[in-house]
């Protein structure tokens, strides 16, 4: 096996091994749940501003927080998505969607930013986050 082929092998491997690990921990109950689940996130800059795109959906507006960290030059995002009822006589055959609180604290790049002047929005399940920089 060539070198090249060899690293695509690992790299093969090791992916598979995250999404499986992934896999596992979903079906282990929420109480032998070590952390709360975060959502998957998005960073990306221009020369104006720093944008953090959150995937959340199923959270109401209500029940998501936002915390400018400047000590650690990052964002905390929080919040819950609460779990729909299952009806009694039915049974699950695939539970994958991950419920209760959730939290994501995200580095950002080093750069001065403007702290008032943040905006958020959630609109189809995402939550973006403008930081705009000084």
């Amino acid at each position: 096996m060539r070198r090249r082929e060899t690293e695509e092998w690992f790299f093969e491997i090791g992916a598979d091994l995250g999404r499986y690990a992934e896999e596992l921990s979903r079906g282990v109950p929420k109480l032998a749940r070590s952390k709360l689940w975060e959502p998957r996130v998005d960073v990306f800059e221009d020369e104006d501003r720093i944008v953090i795109r959150a995937e959340i959906s199923g959270v109401r507006g209500e029940d998501i927080s936002l915390i400018y960290v400047p000590e650690r030059n990052s964002v905390l995002i929080r919040g819950v998505r609460l779990q729909e009822e299952i009806p009694e006589r039915s049974v699950a055959h695939q539970l994958e969607i991950y419920y209760g609180e959730f939290e994501r604290e995200q580095p950002l790049p080093e750069v001065e930013l403007k702290p008032d002047r943040i905006r958020a929005h959630y609109r189809n399940g995402f939550l973006t986050v403008v930081l705009p920089k000084a």
